[in-house]
């Protein structure tokens, strides 16, 4: 939008202001509040609304709210990632009926979708990958029902990593958590959830005396998975950007 530009490249101009980033968020009621994330170490958001106010954008220009970051979200690219920006609260009123789907109801539905599709993908391509690997023909029942149960576990952990690979990062993002050990808690997860399927059969198709081979599955799979659970410790408790 031209007034988002206006606000960014006078924002650009300021000695002290690193990065910046303008958005318009829907306050209810057809009604938007225009919200500048600065980034910057020494500024208060008061100087910010004076150093606009003096650089000659008009009133209806200026934005409603200023956020103070020491660090912008960023993409893998190095870009500013402007959907990981945290919401400021803004009280406002919706609608009864007519608030439909939030950004995040549309992701959990595009989660569940390509969860489903990847599982099925990976359900129909166990036999390929890994021949016999599922077979439970001289398994008795109940015992083969719960190795199903596996083996649905498996696949839809499987797709569940699919989709979070495809949809998540700018909710982490989002967390304010450093950039660097965001990226990492992120793989950590994805590895957490796509790593059984192909564990699981690899290990089923392995020769317990096959020592070489299992050296190699343990190292690849076992010891990796409790790095990512450590990942992803790390990645709790740290303390978030100070905004």
């Amino acid at each position: 939008m031209a007034g988002h530009d206006e606000i960014e490249q006078a924002l650009a101009r300021h000695p002290e202001i690193r990065a910046s980033a303008v958005l318009s968020v829907p306050t209810g009621r057809g009604e938007k509040n225009v919200i500048a994330y600065v980034e910057t170490d020494s500024l208060s958001s008061e100087q910010i609304q004076g150093f606009l106010s003096d650089s000659g954008l008009s009133q209806r220009v200026l934005p409603q709210v200023v956020v103070m970051m020491t660090a912008l979200p960023r993409t893998f690219r190095g870009k500013v990632d402007r959907e990981a920006l945290p919401l400021p609260p803004i009280h406002c009123a919706v609608p009864a009926g007519k608030a439909g789907l939030s950004p995040t109801d549309g992701r959990v539905v595009g989660g569940v979708i390509c969860t489903a599709i990847f599982a099925v993908f990976a359900l129909a391509f166990t036999g390929t990958l890994w021949p016999g690997s599922t077979d439970l023909a001289l398994v008795p029942t109940p015992w083969s029902w719960w190795f199903r149960g596996l083996y649905a576990a498996e696949v839809i952990s499987f797709g569940a990593g699919v989709a979070f690979v495809l949809l998540a990062w700018p909710a982490m993002a989002r967390l304010g958590r450093p950039l660097g050990r965001t990226l990492l808690a992120f793989v950590a997860i994805a590895w957490l959830l796509l790593a059984w399927w192909p564990q699981d059969n690899f290990y089923r198709l392995t020769a317990k005396n096959d020592w070489p081979r299992q050296a190699a599955l343990v190292y690849g799979f076992n010891v990796t998975l409790m790095l990512a659970a450590l990942a992803v410790v790390a990645f709790v408790v740290s303390a978030p950007r100070r905004h």
